[in-house]
C-alpha cells in the first residue's frame, strides 16, 4: 500500500522525528532570489563536507568578493 511519502537521495541525513520540504514544493514556493540562497547554501555546505575547502576558506573568499563588490558600489 502506497503513502504517499516520496523519498529522496539524501533523507537517510534527516535526524528521526524531523521532516523536510520536498524539492519541488520548495522551488514553487521560493522567490528566485531565496532559490538562489539555497543553491548557494546547499552548494557551499556539500564542498565542505566533501572536504573541497574548509568553511574558513570559504569565509576568507567571501570575504574577499565582498570587498570588490562594496568597493564597485561606492565607485559609481
Amino acid at each position: 500500500m502506497a503513502t504517499g511519502i516520496r523519498v529522496e537521495q539524501g533523507d537517510a541525513m534527516i535526524p528521526s522525528g524531523k521532516t523536510l520540504i520536498d524539492y519541488e514544493e520548495a522551488m514553487e514556493q521560493l522567490s528566485d532570489d531565496e532559490a538562489v540562497r539555497a543553491t548557494v547554501y546547499a552548494m557551499n555546505t556539500l564542498l565542505i563536507q566533501k572536504g573541497f575547502y574548509s568553511a574558513e576558506e570559504f569565509r576568507f573568499q567571501f570575504r574577499q568578493s565582498a570587498q570588490k563588490q562594496l568597493r564597485r558600489r561606492r565607485s559609481r
